[in-house]
């Protein structure tokens, strides 16, 4: 498989490592810089790249639709044309999107791989997809109900760091929790309650009955109950202060009686 990778020079710094990824695994890429040596033909070494290409990586971003390439022959269709005349059809022509801009109309029926809103690895990947007609495909992932997330919140005590944890789910409700976090600093306050799911708002842990609770020093932080449970409308929040930033380590999430969650 061969691949030709069209992009501008503003975007040389992105599709230099695009061109690297796509050549360890095995494609052979036409990229610019190194297919061709002083004296070249730009236009003649850079047609014969497209012709003998099997396809043509589009690199989109606001420098390159606004580049004579692809306003001329992108947008115009004559790459289109080629493809036909090389029987590849529509999958000749791969857009990947660096960033946000307004794509050709030639290109705006196609599917894109996007490099705007997942990491570089998970975009090349979907790149290479593209570029092997791939279907993703169902994948092997395993359903897991329960989550914890954290975030810095301000602290009530002035001059105090603070952070709010959330234990919640998104289908099944729990029988109780027995939940344990290392925050990684010596906290001076906890507050516990039930609110509504991603909320940071601090709230009041009356009506929580804890039972068979194991009292860990800071700043190691545990909690068993048995009621009330956890459901997808209602999350378990902790609230922490302490002196020094906090550093989230290990978290334990289960029911009352030491299931996973």
């Amino acid at each position: 498989m061969k691949v030709f990778v069209s992009h501008s020079s503003a975007d040389k710094e992105i599709a230099r490592p695009i061109a690297s990824w796509l050549s360890k695994r095995g494609i052979e890429v036409w990229f610019d810089e190194w297919s061709m040596t002083p004296g070249d033909s730009l236009i003649e070494k850079i047609g014969d790249g497209i012709e003998s290409a099997d396809r043509l990586v589009v690199l989109l971003s606001e420098a390159s639709v606004n580049s004579p390439w692809v306003k001329k022959e992108v947008a115009t269709g004559l790459i289109m044309e080629l493809a036909e005349e090389k029987g590849l059809g529509e999958k000749f022509v791969i857009p990947a999107v660096l960033r946000a801009c307004k794509v050709p109309i030639m290109l705006r029926n196609k599917l894109y791989a996007n490099f705007t809103n997942k990491v570089f690895d998970a975009a090349c990947e979907e790149l290479l997809r593209g570029i092997e007609d791939k279907p993703k495909g169902p994948q092997d992932e395993t359903f897991r109900n329960g989550f914890a997330c954290h975030s810095s919140v301000p602290a009530e005590t002035a001059g105090k760091h603070a952070i709010v944890v959330e234990f919640g789910v998104k289908i099944s409700p729990t029988e109780g929790l027995y939940i344990g976090i290392d925050v990684g600093a010596n906290y001076s306050a906890v507050k516990t309650w039930f609110g509504i799911p991603n909320s940071q708002a601090i709230g009041d842990g009356v009506g929580i009955f804890f039972m068979n609770s194991e009292n860990r020093a800071p700043p190691i932080y545990e909690r068993k109950f048995q009621s009330p449970s956890v459901t997808s409308a209602t999350s378990f929040y902790c609230y922490f202060e302490a002196d020094s930033p906090f550093s989230i380590g290990t978290i334990m999430f289960k029911d009352f009686l030491m299931r996973e969650v």
